[in-house]
């Protein structure tokens, strides 16, 4: 059986999240958090994580601390799976985290172009009850509850990685770029949960002019049109009262169709939403 070696006392995003995507994929491991031992650096099966001075992912040892050039622990978990870039590309937050667990909050805050202060404002309660949690293991095996939730959190971020990196490949191949007015919309036919990776296909196509999105409702029958980026040009209040319309919320920045019209009489729809080029909006 593996084993992973993490270090003790307090825990942190870092090895806890590398100690989740391992658990995810090595099937079973007795997880120990102390200090490695040389017996633990030499021995393959042994896994050593964010601790023990050694980097050499041929032999399964991940620390960076005897590195400055090195990324998070999680960071080279993940390159040695091969998940880094698509991690790079599907979530938002994961460059960053590096940075915070390798050169602090003020130089990652500093790089954002914020006040540290936020980043401080934004830390999450949840993210702070379980790392104490983890903090307080020394030994954890695979009949302990805390293993199983380790394990499926990391099973659970693998798997989004695979399903936005589908999705995005499909929206690629399948949307509709479509003029509506002196703008563009965004259509997509893709029922299934139609918003997965559409924040990603629109970094990738980097096009301030798409102010919309139209694609199938997940509540109801019809189709969604969802302003992009609250651009104030796009106010669905101005088609509220079209009996194909059956609901526009109160700030107008989304709107749903009664049934799946033709593409044209929904884009001819989304058209009338848009104010003109230089008229004064109501936000």
């Amino acid at each position: 059986m593996y084993k992973i070696v993490t270090h003790p006392g307090s825990a942190h995003k870092d090895d806890f999240m590398a100690v989740s995507v391992l658990l995810a994929t090595l099937g079973e491991a007795l997880v120990e958090r102390r200090e490695a031992t040389p017996e633990d650096i030499n021995d393959p099966d042994t896994y050593v994580v964010d601790v023990g001075m050694v980097f050499d992912p041929g032999n399964n040892n991940f620390d960076h601390h005897h590195d400055p050039s090195l990324p998070c622990a999680f960071h080279l978990v993940m390159k040695h799976l091969g998940y880094h870039d698509a991690a790079q590309v599907v979530f938002g937050w994961y460059s960053h985290m590096s940075m915070m667990d390798v050169r602090g909050p003020y130089k990652t805050a500093e790089q954002l172009g914020v006040d540290t202060s936020i980043l401080f404002a934004a830390s999450s309660p949840i993210d702070g009850y379980i790392l104490s949690c983890f903090s307080r293991i020394a030994r954890m095996t695979a009949d302990e509850m805390f293993y199983a939730l380790m394990k499926e959190f990391g099973e659970d971020l693998i798997k989004m990685i695979d399903l936005k990196m589908d999705r995005l490949s499909r929206l690629k191949n399948e949307t509709q770029i479509l003029p509506v007015k002196h703008f563009k919309a965004l259509v997509s036919r893709i029922d299934e949960n139609p918003k997965l990776s559409m924040e990603l296909f629109l970094r990738y196509l980097d096009d301030e002019s798409i102010v919309m999105s139209i694609t199938p409702s997940v509540r109801g029958a019809g189709w969604e049109l969802l302003r992009l980026k609250d651009n104030f040009m796009v106010d669905f209040r101005e088609i509220a009262t079209h009996p194909e319309i059956r609901f526009v919320h109160v700030n107008g920045f989304v709107a749903k169709t009664r049934s799946l019209i033709p593409l044209e009489k929904v884009v001819e729809l989304a058209s009338q939403a848009i104010g003109e080029p230089g008229m004064i909006v109501h936000q």
